[in-house]
């Protein structure tokens, strides 16, 4: 019994193994992937228990044993790369932030801000907040779009308001909706000391672009309009995007007016770069424009990130797991590299074994160690200059 369960977990770590390594386009078993490359004690787990069962056998079952030595050492991999990812992250901060930056932050702010993850499991808690759904925000051409708003339940003394943030989904620019996956995440944001907007935003195809910039632009408006009855300050807004809504909290920044200005930028895996040729026209970005870069260039420079950096822009903070194959990296390599040319503050959070949505993952490994950072950044630049 022992040498068939020593093969069975052996070979279930070896195969959970290979997903780790294994940069796939399997859409149907994306989440399962992404579970385990956030994390990986679980293979590692199975991996070792396969070892001690073969061994403890009365015949060494080799097979099973050493395929689970060999998927436990893949599960492996991203906690013996971790020390060096938190050096190159801390770097990317200190080049793009200054090497002070969390010295700048208040020291009651600081206090809030999680520490650097470690290599075990953990299960995050889920702050208590209030919570108002719902809320139409605008109306274009009749269609009703809502947003959800999360407040943190512990105010602080009247007369002091609360920075915002601006949440915007993802889903191709065709598909999703405010909530789901990463309400943990607004309220976890609540906890750290904001006021949460979760919004929606026309879809393409039927409402091609810049339709979609157009009402997180009209977000941006109401946001700062009824700031005052959510006890929110209108001059401390960030946007924070994921994969399509990445790239129109970039977008929004870059195209702002007087009346949408913000204060700081986070794209988390964001497409930048639209003027990629030999795209089907099914793609997601030539259906958002509404034609390939071949049909329609102008509209493909019109859209791109990359191609409405300036200088003066808010501070940026980019987001991208490397076994991204949904949302290529070197969308985020391309946009950094044009942000380094300009007075706009900027960085590059880069994490190896993480995937396309690997921040919806409660307690994952890439997740937490996002999130010391991303704390860290939005501190700065929201709070920085508050006694």
């Amino acid at each position: 019994m022992r040498r068939f369960l020593s093969l069975f977990f052996g070979l279930t770590a070896l195969g959970m193994g290979w997903v780790l390594l294994n940069r796939d386009r399997d859409e149907d078993v994306r989440p399962f992937n992404i579970g385990l490359n956030e994390m990986p004690w679980l293979p590692a787990s199975l991996g070792f228990l396969a070892v001690l069962l073969g061994l403890a056998s009365k015949r060494p079952a080799r097979v099973g044993a050493a395929a689970g030595l060999i998927g436990a050492a893949a599960a492996l991999k991203s906690l013996t790369e971790y020390q060096a990812v938190v050096e190159d992250i801390e770097s990317a901060m200190k080049s793009g932030l200054g090497p002070d930056y969390e010295v700048q932050i208040p020291a009651v702010q600081r206090l809030r801000l999680p520490k650097l993850p470690v290599w075990f499991p953990e299960s995050p808690s889920t702050p208590h907040t209030r919570l108002w759904r719902d809320i139409v925000f605008a109306s274009p051409e009749g269609k009703t779009l809502k947003l959800d708003v999360y407040q943190p339940m512990l105010l602080p003394p009247p007369g002091i308001d609360l920075p915002s943030i601006i949440m915007i989904h993802g889903g191709s620019w065709q598909t999703g909706d405010r909530g789901g996956w990463f309400e943990p995440r607004a309220r976890w944001l609540t906890a750290q000391g904001y006021v949460v907007f979760d919004i929606q935003y026309r879809l393409a195809p039927a409402d091609l672009w810049p339709a979609q910039l157009e009402d997180v632009h009209a977000a941006i408006r109401w946001v700062k309009s009824h700031a005052a009855e959510y006890r929110a300050d209108p001059n401390r807004i960030a946007l924070l995007g994921r994969s399509a809504g990445g790239h129109l909290a970039l977008m929004a920044a870059m195209r702002a007016d007087a009346q949408t200005r913000v204060q700081a930028v986070v794209s988390y895996y964001a497409p930048a770069e639209f003027k990629v040729p030999g795209l089907l026209p099914s793609s997601p970005m030539p259906t958002l424009i509404g034609g390939t870069y071949e049909d329609k260039p102008e509209l493909s420079i019109d859209a791109s990130p990359v191609d409405s950096v300036k200088d003066g822009l808010p501070p940026i903070l980019l987001i991208h797991g490397l076994m991204d194959n949904v949302v290529h990296p070197f969308h985020s390599e391309r946009l950094i590299n044009a942000l380094a040319m300009t007075n706009t503050p900027s960085v590059l959070l880069r994490v190896p074994w993480s995937r396309h949505g690997f921040d919806a993952t409660p307690g994952g490994l890439g997740g937490r160690l996002v999130d010391h950072y991303l704390a860290r950044f939005l501190a700065w630049s929201l709070y920085r200059g508050e006694t």
